[in-house]
């Protein structure tokens, strides 16, 4: 066997034992978990006695508090009426509690009947938020900090969390761009702050983590951090804010079961609008005719296609008309007051919308999470998490197949008579014989996460936390895409590709709080290591044998390509908090952290990121008191810090080299390398965050506002500066450039009942602005099809193009108006402004900044009801300002090879008859080229209100479900992206994030149901 196969089967076994360990290790956690509950404390006391008791609140009935035997797991719940029973030791205590109330312990004392009076817990009603290494109460907060709750997920279609969170949240920016299964959305917090990474941190249960593997039934509350006061404490890498995610805990009590279920069908939300065959073929002549050619199409072609001719949509025959999806919870949770546990499983298959083999998403998720009060102030916690994403699709790019179709005017059948794929003239493709028979492309993803941490409080108030954490990624691609007619290849070509990362996390802790008379004192100081490895091997061969092993052929020879890489680095960190309150009215909080980072040269590795923080609850001053009852609640704070973004690509400060096939002389091949250019002063981006707010509270605190505005600049951005073509190399990447974005956010919510009726109202909407404030001058423009700027004094990646200004309406207009250079303009082309007066249009003196993707004005509203039972509940998203630049076939019409489709907008042309029409006229090939000049014309408002998700649901009455040993039983019916309202042209999605061409997979609507049980 050659060196390179007995190396590639080295690094498979390597991967086949890291993966099985994997699973080694997630069975010995579930066996745990089994001993735990069995070998749980059992309650076996001869003398008892029979306990019956009532829960009361403010006078009325608690449904549902829980109600255990303290120290065994002995418990049960109380029913609709408040009331429970009991079999108990006549010396027992019966610890009762609820969410929103006090725990209480209660002796029983031999008596058979107990009355149990609940207090308002203040801490638990106003919310305990999950913050840097700690949590917080709410009404102490004094940095941005914004919580999704579990009810935000519950009973909706989606195969990832991002999906549910989407609108929930001011300054949290979600985009959608397709629904392909396993896809996951773009994500961003209050805009652009640099022209690199702009994704936030996101932490799941103290490791770094991803959304995408998680499951949604398995959140307790995601926290979204937003200004320096709250994410300084994670220093270089929180300046695009951070999302914290706390997974669900063991609850002490009876052994409880939970399982959910949901099965719904996908439909595409929107597809390209197609103009008829005949219309088609009617705008064709016109189009021919005003090229200089020849019609083609005679009237009783035409007339055919009318009565009854192929008229197809090739897009739509992509997509299957419903396409399945499904989704099965079960978690166990139980224990007792030493030692508590959470184990579950999750399963969720999402078939593609494509038409073809068994494409989809399957995703599999186990999770088990203990804590055992080992003693009375000695606590161990367990969080884990086994999680596969198999992924199967077609071979081919995604984007290809749907440029094949989209090219396809509707005059040709799919098919031919004979079942054999059509391939009309000038195309070399059938994008449905591409997902039918071109072969497919397997991801299979296995992560492996979890953390271990002890908690020791030495002294009241004082604790020492220590942590160990990882996150183990495996990924295995095999990819078997098969030559047919019309592709062009006779050869098969067979992929393998395997990656591994290992990411290792460990902290350190010293924790201590305390209260003195009025004044309360926190403080947390503790030091981090994080350390990351990656390595990565990828082979491909071009053979005609479809069923050829890739392990054992021969992997050298000119048609096989092999390729590898590997990095690693580490941060050291140290950080800590401070706080202060003055009988809860005067807020005081400090954060640092030092980052230590091997992504940086010798003398620029540390980064030293401090925040302040401040908050005066001025509701709690003795001058209020008169407006208590009006204003109950009314916070001012504001926050100052610097935070730090080290996501830019290992070894960028050291000089590597390529080494490369070799350049030919004559008839010799002479082996050649390249050096990179390279700069060893890199040093840390940094981000200057300035937030100011307010917290009002109305109506008895049923009314809420919350209004923040920001202030962010990043100074020392990492960037590659253009250099003359004479400098024979790319330019090192620079500390250069400096953004600045701005911006506020506001919600409102309200609760309002009116007698059995329960409404909620939630609303919110933010803006966010970004400007260039330096480059050293320097205009960096990309793109090709769709052309960008970043340019001082605008907006980050801003539309670089012409101007239109109307049709030329007579040829008077095109002899005198300004015209592009090379090109003679007619009536009914676009007429452009000329920038500079010389009368020619160039893109080097007359491009101006026309418009920009990202998304301005999002907004999201959420109303719910409850009555006896039945719930209901919709939410609405949108965007208010956004600019979409459509390019190709999307909206030119003839655009492939003069054959392409004609979307129904397309109708609306100028004609000598239409001067005011909105397209201009009718052209194919050459003649083209004036209309089809990058400008502003292609850009489309692409603002949008969307109805992201309606539901109604059913909760059976607990005394029905008593006879069927059932606990709560919930059953639902939701539809996801039922609604859309936007004025993008031609059919396509406004949340589309592509490069313009349309070329994308459609969002899904789903129509789905589902049920809830609890034992």
């Amino acid at each position: 066997m050659k060196q390179s196969n007995l190396l590639n089967a080295q690094f498979a076994r390597r991967l086949f034992r890291t993966a099985f360990s994997s699973w080694q290790l997630l069975a010995v956690m579930l066996i745990v978990c089994m001993n735990v509950a069995v070998g749980s404390k059992l309650y076996a006391q001869s003398n008892t006695i029979a306990v019956k008791g009532k829960v009361m609140a403010d006078g009325e009935p608690v449904i549902g508090a829980t109600v255990l035997v303290k120290g065994v797991s002995t418990g049960t719940a109380t029913d609709m009426d408040g009331n429970f029973s009991l079999n108990v030791a006549s010396k027992a205590v019966l610890v009762v509690s609820s969410i929103g109330y006090e725990t209480q312990e209660v002796p029983v004392n031999g008596r058979q009947f107990i009355n149990v009076v609940l207090k308002s817990d203040v801490v638990a009603l106003k919310d305990v938020v999950v913050v840097g290494y700690g949590v917080q109460k709410k009404v102490n907060l004094t940095g941005a900090v914004s919580s999704v709750s579990t009810d935000e997920l519950e009973g909706k279609p989606i195969s990832n969390v991002l999906e549910a969170m989407q609108g929930t949240t001011p300054g949290l920016v979600i985009q959608q761009g397709s629904s392909t299964p396993g896809s996951v959305p773009s994500i961003n917090i209050r805009g652009l702050n640099t022209m690199n990474n702009n994704d936030p941190l996101v932490i799941i249960d103290g490791i770094e983590g991803s959304l995408a593997n998680l499951n949604p039934a398995d959140i307790e509350q995601i926290s979204i951090l937003k200004d320096a006061s709250s994410t300084a404490i994670y220093g270089s890498r929180a300046s695009n804010g951070v999302v914290l995610v706390t997974t669900k805990k063991g609850k002490a009590g009876k052994v409880e079961i939970s399982y959910d279920f949901m099965y719904g069908v996908q439909q595409p939300t929107s597809l390209p609008k197609i103009a008829d065959s005949w219309v088609y073929a009617e705008l064709y002549n016109e189009a021919a005719v005003n090229s200089g050619r020849a019609a083609k199409f005679t009237p009783e072609q035409i007339a055919q296609y009318r009565n009854g001719g192929p008229n197809v949509n090739w897009v739509k025959e992509l997509y299957n008309r419903n396409s399945p999806q499904s989704s099965h919870n079960v978690s166990m949770t139980g224990g007792n007051d030493q030692l508590s546990y959470m184990a579950s499983l999750g399963y969720l298959d999402q078939s593609s919308m494509f038409k073809g083999p068994d494409y989809g998403y399957k995703r599999y998720n186990a999770r088990l999470n203990v804590s055992h009060k080992v003693t009375n102030n000695f606590t161990l916690n367990l969080t884990s998490q086994f999680a596969r994403n198999d992924i199967k699709e077609h071979a081919y790019w995604t984007e290809w197949i749907i440029e094949q179709a989209n090219r396809m005017p509707p005059i040709y059948p799919i098919k031919n008579e004979d079942g054999s794929y059509n391939y009309p003239a000038g195309s070399n493709s059938n994008g449905l014989q591409r997902l039918e028979e071109g072969g497919y492309r397997q991801n299979v993803n296995d992560e492996l996460l979890g953390t271990i941490q002890a908690e020791w409080e030495v002294y009241k108030g004082l604790k020492l936390i220590g942590s160990a954490g990882g996150r183990v990624w495996n990924n295995k691609l095999h990819e078997n895409r098969k030559a047919f007619e019309g592709t062009g290849d006779t050869e098969n070509k067979l992929t393998e590709q395997f990656y591994r990362s290992k990411n290792i996390t460990t902290n350190l802790m010293v924790t201590y709080n305390t209260k003195i008379g009025k004044h309360s004192i926190g403080g947390l100081l503790g030091y981090a290591y994080e350390g990351f490895s990656e390595k990565q091997f990828s082979t491909s061969r071009l053979t005609e044998d479809s069923k050829y092993d890739i392990f054992v052929g021969d992997l050298s020879g000119d048609k096989v390509s092999n390729t590898g890489s590997g990095s690693d680095w580490a941060i050291y960190s140290g950080f800590a908090r401070a706080t202060y309150n003055y009988d809860e009215k005067y807020l005081l909080e400090f954060n640092i952290r030092n980052d230590y980072s091997s992504y940086f040269a010798k003398g620029n590795r540390s980064g030293v990121f401090p925040s302040f923080s401040a908050g005066w609850r001025i509701s709690e001053e003795k001058f209020w008191s008169v407006l208590k009852p009006y204003v109950p609640s009314l916070k001012i704070r504001g926050s100052w810090g610097l935070v730090g973004n080290n996501r830019i690509g290992a070894y960028q400060y050291m000089q590597t080299v390529s080494v490369t096939n070799g350049i030919s002389f004559g008839d010799k091949l002479a082996q050649t390398a390249t050096f990179a250019s390279t700069n060893p002063d890199l040093k840390w981006e940094t981000t200057r965050m300035a937030n100011i707010g307010f917290e009002l509270g109305l109506l008895n605190n049923d009314l809420n506002i919350t209004f923040d505005c920001f202030n962010n600049r990043t100074k020392d951005i990492l960037v590659n500066l253009p250099v003359p073509g004479l400098f024979g190399n790319g330019a090192p990447i620079q500390n250069a450039g400096k953004v600045e974005t701005r911006g506020w956010e506001l919600s409102v919510s309200y609760r309002l009942k009116t007698g059995p009726v329960v409404h909620n109202f939630a609303g919110n909407i933010s803006d966010s602005f970004n400007e260039v404030i330096d480059t050293r001058g320097t205009e960096i423009i990309g793109g090709s099809d769709v052309q960008t700027i970043i340019k001082e004094g605008y907006p980050l990646y801003s539309y670089y193009a012409y101007r239109s200004d109307g049709f030329f309406q007579n040829e008077e207009e095109c002899q005198k108006g300004p015209h592009l250079e090379g090109i003679t303009p007619k009536p009914g082309d676009i007429r452009y402004l000329d920038k500079n007066g010389d009368g020619v249009i160039k893109p080097d003196d007359d491009r101006f900044i026309v418009g920009n993707d990202f998304p301005r004005y999002t907004f999201g509203f959420t109303y719910g009801l409850e009555y006896k039972g039945f719930d209901f509940s919709m939410m609405w998203q949108g965007v208010g300002k956004r600019n979409k630049w459509m390019r190709g076939e999307s909206v030119e019409a003839f655009h492939n090879n003069n054959e392409g489709p004609v979307m129904d907008f397309h109708q609306d042309r100028w004609t000598p008859n239409n001067p005011d029409a909105t397209y201009p006229r009718l052209t194919m090939g050459a003649e083209s080229a004036n209309n089809a000049a990058k400008s502003d014309f292609w850009i489309q408002d692409a603002k949008y209100l969307r109805l992201k998700n309606a539901q109604i649901g059913y909760t059976f009455p607990q005394q029905w479900m008593k006879k069927l040993y059932v606990k709560n039983l919930r059953i639902f019916a939701s539809v996801q992206n039922p609604l859309t309202f936007t004025k993008m042209k031609g059919g396509w999605d406004p949340e589309y994030t592509g490069d313009g061409s349309g070329r994308s997979y459609p969002v899904a609507r789903v129509y789905s149901f589902g049920l809830n049980v609890k034992f």
